[in-house]
């Protein structure tokens, strides 16, 4: 096996088989004192099949038909190695088992981590595979890589400080849940210069999205809970004025209907289209031109039309509907006419470009005086500006459900269900929501496809997914969070 493959096995077979194992209590992440402050990725496993964590997790896993199947995969893995995970994996690991990223581009440089139960278990797994792996002892840890010159990079680079002690791991670290099943973290310089090396890109080019061109570290924890799995993310910034927007409390989920499969919310987007553009710019140094003659070919702007269209809250949304679902976007305007009016020059500039979408006409909906593009048979794009929003919508009913006001987001159950089990505040800097069970559900039934019994048995227990993100100062916040029936 190749390093990469070796790595991700081990974690794979760690996070599939432990599950239904169970003894003692897991420890923390000592392994931080041990590896460099300069590495560019830290992984830390909690491998004590006995853990709380692990046992949340295999009761979890235990909800779904499919879990015994996965199990006996990663068995099947392991016996395709000539290994048995009770007698050859479990001792030869340690109660944390950490991987570490010496460098990132190219094939990679890693160094694995751990305090074995049984040094002799451990060194003849190391044993196995096409490629066996070195180890030495570093500090009573074993750690092995597979060349011994990456252990002497390793070994040098601890003498210049090890990670426990840098002050961007500590602040990103201390942010998120410490008893993960996995816990990571990224060093933000390290990922700068890996991208640097296998990209050319200049800190020129990452000031545009970050303060002085430095890419924030950043940290992220699993966590196995009863009803799902949760994801906690934090990054630190050397400024305030990240690339992110400022938080805010979403007024949309009041104003859009209830029943969405999928929705996401933000605000202030103008901000990060008009970085992305600037972005665009830094790598290529004819986009200013050639955006330029584009804009003045459609009598649009960018900057002074399109962006502040996106000023203030905007969501898109996925609701179900007869034929295919209904998609709608929805944002706050100040000028209803002048919003109405750029879209018009949009519309006129794609219909020289699609033949199919050539017609606009003018039509009501539920009172509302919107507009209407078909785009193939039943299929049409719709868009209107009523009630200081701007809409745009593949179904009619995008329109008049709006303006109906009835059967309300907010009010909807199973979306105040979601986010109050993702734990997700009233004030963030974006969040998303999908409803899962019924977005399955809807795919499978318009699919038409044969989906497995045992398939549909384990999807259908996905309840939904939340994702959102807050910033405090110089921290910026993110977390998900996977709901299982």
């Amino acid at each position: 096996m190749n390093n990469v493959r070796s790595f991700a096995l081990l974690l794979f077979l760690l996070v599939a088989i432990a599950a239904g194992c169970g003894e003692e209590a897991a420890s923390g992440p000592d392994g931080a004192s041990v590896v460099p402050a300069s590495v560019q990725l830290f992984v830390s496993i909690d491998s004590d099949s006995g853990s709380d964590q692990w046992k949340q997790a295999g009761a979890l896993l235990d909800k779904f038909p499919g879990g015994d199947k996965l199990i006996a995969s990663a068995l099947g893995e392991l016996s395709k190695e000539g290994l048995d995970f009770h007698k050859d994996v479990e001792p030869a690991l340690g109660p944390e088992t950490d991987i570490v990223g010496l460098d990132l581009s190219g094939e990679g440089e890693f160094v694995g981590l751990t305090q074995p139960d049984d040094a002799q278990k451990l060194k003849a797994l190391l044993a196995k595979g096409d490629q066996p792996m070195v180890s030495r002892e570093i500090d009573g840890w074993t750690a092995f890589a597979e060349t011994d010159a990456v252990l002497d990079k390793f070994d040098a680079a601890r003498k210049q400080g090890t990670l426990a002690d840098a002050s961007d791991y500590q602040d990103a670290m201390g942010e998120v849940n410490q008893d993960g099943l996995v816990r990571l973290y990224l060093n933000g310089s390290g990922l700068a210069e890996a991208i640097a090396k296998e990209q050319g890109t200049s800190a020129a080019q990452f000031d545009t999205f970050f303060p002085g061109g430095k890419i924030p570290s950043f940290a992220v924890s699993v966590t196995a809970e009863e009803n799902g799995a949760r994801v906690e993310g934090a990054s630190t910034s050397t400024d305030e004025s990240t690339f992110t927007t400022d938080n805010f409390k979403p007024e949309l989920p009041d104003e859009v209907p209830g029943g969405v499969l999928f929705y996401a919310d933000g605000n202030d987007l103008e901000q990060a289209f008009s970085r992305a553009r600037d972005a665009l710019a830094e790598q290529d140094p004819q986009f200013d031109q050639d955006l330029a003659r584009l804009e003045a070919q459609i009598g649009v702007s960018l900057d002074e039309d399109v962006f502040p269209l996106f000023s203030g809250e905007t969501a898109i949304y996925m609701r179900p509907s007869l034929l295919i679902p209904e998609v709608t976007l929805i944002t706050h305007v100040d000028d209803e006419d002048a919003a109405m009016a750029t879209v018009n020059k949009l519309a006129t500039a794609i219909g020289q470009y699609v033949p199919a979408a050539q017609r606009v006409l003018d039509v009501d909906i539920s009172g509302v005086q919107a507009k209407q593009m078909p785009i193939s048979g039943p299929v049409s794009l719709y868009w209107a500006a009523f009630d200081g929003h701007l809409v745009l919508t593949t179904s009619r009913a995008g329109i008049a459900d709006l303006k109906s006001g009835d059967n309300r987001l907010a009010d909807d159950e199973d979306f105040k269900s979601a986010l109050e089990q993702a734990d997700m505040p009233d004030e963030t800097t974006g969040f998303l929501y999908v409803n899962l069970h019924d977005a399955i559900s809807s795919v499978l039934g318009l699919s038409g496809a044969s989906v497995p019994p045992d398939v549909r048995a384990n999807v259908e227990l996905l309840d939904s997914l939340v994702v959102w993100s807050s910033k405090d100062g110089k921290t910026l916040r993110f977390a998900g969070f996977l709901s299982v029936n």
